[in-house]
């Protein structure tokens, strides 16, 4: 397993963006960058995706846009064939098990990505997947990602998360995965070795202001229409199951009313030996 290193002529030469640095080199050797950042909600996961993507987009001369900014498996794929991304784009996938269950995710996402990687070899496109856990993805889908990046800590008042770093491989002999630190090397002065370190934690900086405004007010978009569906779905499954302490009151409210225990269970579209149970729970056998 070879690790990339990044190196410095130098220690005077600027030392930040080593990430940004390793990223772009895929881009430029005709490779993709498929990377999880991973953490629990609220600990600025798209906001470091956010803000990695303008800084790539920026050094590299491609758009960086809210429009590519997506939420689930469709608008993934809808981008990717809307012509749209030039050559070295990045998207990112926020929180995708908001609309997906693990189990329905990792057998569509399957097919989404093995597309991707084909797709990705010409247009060196760059998918950030910010997830809570790993595990929505199963282990085949992980296996073609690059880097993994969790969020340790996000200062507020500095407008800085704090990110650990990793690069992921797979071994195939013992079936695990494997995270090596990045290493940044550069020659102190007067001295004709490198020194090595690895980088351990990266600390990102704010997106733009704009980018941000624009994010909060798409995601509360999609989170409106997504609560307003699953109010339409409830509702539907509602009218189609009702609960069982209500069936016995309409039965016995339907007795009280119609008479006969026939009627009764054709009114409900039950057996009469089914009303009877339901009449003998309420204590009416009559």
């Amino acid at each position: 397993m070879k690790v990339p290193l990044i190196v410095y002529r130098n220690q005077k030469e600027e030392k930040r963006n080593d990430w940004i640095k390793l990223f772009l080199r895929r881009i430029k050797q005709n490779k993709n960058n498929l990377v999880s950042i991973v953490g629990q909600t609220g600990s600025g996961k798209t906001w470091s995706a956010m803000s990695i993507c303008e800084t790539i987009a920026k050094e590299n001369d491609v758009p960086f846009c809210i429009d590519n900014i997506i939420f689930t498996l469709k608008e993934l794929m809808q981008l990717i064939n809307s012509g749209k991304l030039k050559e070295g784009s990045c998207i990112i996938f926020d929180e995708p098990q908001v609309t997906i269950s693990a189990r329905e995710f990792m057998s569509k996402a399957n097919r989404v990505f093995n597309y991707l990687v084909s797709t990705f070899r010409h247009k060196n496109l760059s998918l950030f997947f910010c997830t809570p856990y790993e595990d929505l993805l199963d282990k085949s889908t992980r296996k073609l990602f690059h880097a993994r990046l969790e969020t340790l800590s996000i200062n507020t008042k500095e407008k800085i998360v704090t990110l650990k770093p990793s690069l992921q491989y797979y071994n195939s002999t013992n079936g695990k995965f494997l995270y090596p630190y990045l290493r940044r090397a550069w020659k102190p002065e007067d001295s004709t070795n490198y020194i090595v370190r690895p980088l351990k934690e990266w600390e990102v900086t704010k997106p733009s202001s704009k980018l941000i405004k624009l994010y909060e007010a798409k995601k509360l978009d999609f989170t409106t229409k997504l609560n307003q569906q699953i109010e339409k779905e409830l509702d539907e499954y509602d009218k189609k199951v009702k609960p069982k302490v209500d069936l016995k009151l309409e039965a016995t409210a339907l007795l009280e009313r119609l008479g006969s225990m026939k009627l009764v269970a054709k009114a409900l579209n039950i057996s009469k030996r089914a009303v009877y149970y339901r009449l003998q729970e309420e204590g009416d056998t009559s």
